[in-house]
């Protein structure tokens, strides 16, 4: 008798585990409704999704468009490429979920804009549902003479283009131009020669190890203030790093992608320990550069530590040998 008691609660389990996970709620609204042939209207849909859902745009219309192509209305509607969704979090842990449709219609009437084709994804199931919002209707005025067919409209005369004259201030104004251009071209050659006179040499250029201790110590001072984006902070580095091997092993590095540099290094003989980390030191600067990774200060202290082991070690491996002592010391008796 008890396990006929039970029964109906393990049923009653099992049927809530099976349920599907409740679907959101789309809504679909337009920037305005009546318009012109031709005008751009923005249809706005919106959803509000729990924690673990995901919203992928299956497509605008049916079929949807290949390659490149413009998902089209036939001869109605005209859809412009999609823009990213924006997504909020809100305060009880679930998300607003929003994007914009931009169209134009091309006839005139009531036009019916069809929802587009959603699959709302569980991250935790993986399910997938299908979801379609509501359809919208825009009320379209042509824009020609109301009552008049094309074929009644007269062709449009073309007017003659008359170029207008130029007074004398027009003309003085240019001359004016031109001789301020050519008292600037004269002084800017003038100051030139000047300076070839005076013989006046460009400071040479800092050894590649200081230029790259330099860099480093200037990016050394920004990780106190380094955000949410740095992106620039790993360009300069990995610029650093780049030029001082170009410099140093005179090679094109600069012109190398991270996994080139690392092969080149290794072909020509300069492939740093493992223990120094070039390798994870360039794939993290790239993860921030190109993929929007993330960054703490601590772990770009640890990287700018890591870009000094490499200048140390290849400065260490590239130094001339001690010269011989020519006095004879420590030779035996």
């Amino acid at each position: 008798m008890k396990r006929l008691a039970l029964l109906p609660a393990l049923l009653g389990a099992a049927v809530s585990l099976a349920a599907p996970a409740t679907v959101p709620t789309f809504t679909a609204t337009a920037d305005r409704e009546s318009v012109v042939v031709g005008d751009r209207v923005v249809v706005t849909y919106t959803a509000v999704l729990p924690p673990d859902a995901t919203v992928v745009i299956d497509a605008l219309v049916t079929p949807q468009p290949s390659g490149e192509a413009l998902p089209g209305g036939g001869a109605v509607l005209e859809y412009q490429p999609l823009g990213k969704p924006k997504i909020e979090k809100q305060k009880d842990g679930s998300f607003s979920w929003r994007q914009d449709v931009v169209l134009s219609p091309f006839a005139p009437g009531e036009i019916v804009v069809p929802g587009p084709h959603f699959i709302v994804v569980d991250a935790a199931t993986g399910a997938q549902t299908p979801v379609r919002p509501p359809a919208l209707s825009l009320h379209v005025s042509s824009r020609l003479p109301q009552g008049e067919k094309p074929e009644a409209l007269a062709p449009k005369v073309d007017r003659s283009v008359r170029i207008p004259s130029r007074g004398p201030w027009f003309w003085g104004s240019v001359a004016l131009a031109a001789l301020l251009v050519a008292a600037l071209v004269a002084w800017l050659v003038k100051r030139r020669r000047k300076k070839a006179e005076a013989g006046e040499v460009a400071p040479p250029p800092l050894p590649p190890g200081e230029e790259l201790l330099a860099t480093l110590d200037r990016l050394a001072r920004a990780v106190a203030t380094l955000g949410d984006d740095p992106r620039d902070f790993y360009s300069d580095m990995t610029h650093a790093l780049k030029r001082y091997h170009e410099r140093r092993l005179e090679q094109p590095v600069l012109e190398w992608t991270t996994f080139e540099t690392l092969r080149r290094m290794r072909d020509l003989g300069y492939e740093l320990p493992r223990e120094i980390g070039l390798s994870e030191l360039l794939s993290s600067a790239d993860r921030v550069k190109f993929g929007k990774g993330r960054s703490t200060r601590r772990e770009a202290d640890e990287h700018l530590k890591r870009a000094r082991l490499v200048h140390d070690h290849l400065e260490a491996r590239l130094a001339p040998p001690p010269k011989a002592q020519e006095d004879g010391k420590g030779k035996k008796a």
